[in-house]
């Protein structure tokens, strides 16, 4: 298994991802058909690549990506102990249903925290959906008021 950060070469695949990803949450008919959805998300994809705020971390196992978690760097307005300070949005965590169960998204997450730790961001946040909150509890995610916070340093005033 390895766990890395996505190329711009797999965008599309995680474009389907996130179609597939959506559509097992919310069956319901799409409003834009699939083609559309792609082409849209893989160039919101490349945009956030290209522009290095958003971080597609990945499992891939023989070749295929089969988990994934997307990170937003979100920068913080300086401060006069800290001009350069930031924290990670956390979205779009997914793992294959085939692959589910055997820790992979737990593992996965583990490295997007150990980067997050050498990028120097205050915490992690996320907005979990009621199924997900044990995963990212289980991952050392707290409530702050509506949403989940891994705290990656103390808090600087």
């Amino acid at each position: 298994m390895d766990f890395r950060i996505a190329t711009e070469s797999e965008l599309d695949v995680l474009a389907q991802m996130r179609w597939d990803f959506r559509l097992e949450e919310s069956p319901s008919t799409p409003v834009h058909d699939r083609q559309t959805f792609l082409e849209a998300c893989t160039a919101f994809l490349r945009q956030g690549l290209t522009s290095q705020r958003w971080i597609y971390w990945v499992a891939v196992y023989q070749g295929t990506i089969i988990s994934h978690v997307f990170v937003q760097r979100i920068a913080k307005v300086p401060k006069p102990n800290r001009l350069d300070d930031g924290f990670g949005y956390v979205t779009n965590v997914y793992t294959m249903p085939a692959y589910r169960g055997q820790g992979i998204g737990s593992k996965l997450m583990a490295h997007v925290v150990g980067w997050a730790q050498a990028q120097d961001l205050e915490c992690l946040l996320v907005g979990p959906s009621d199924a997900s909150v044990h995963f990212y509890e289980r991952a050392g995610f707290r409530w702050n008021e509506d949403l989940m916070e891994y705290s990656v340093r103390p808090y600087i005033l």
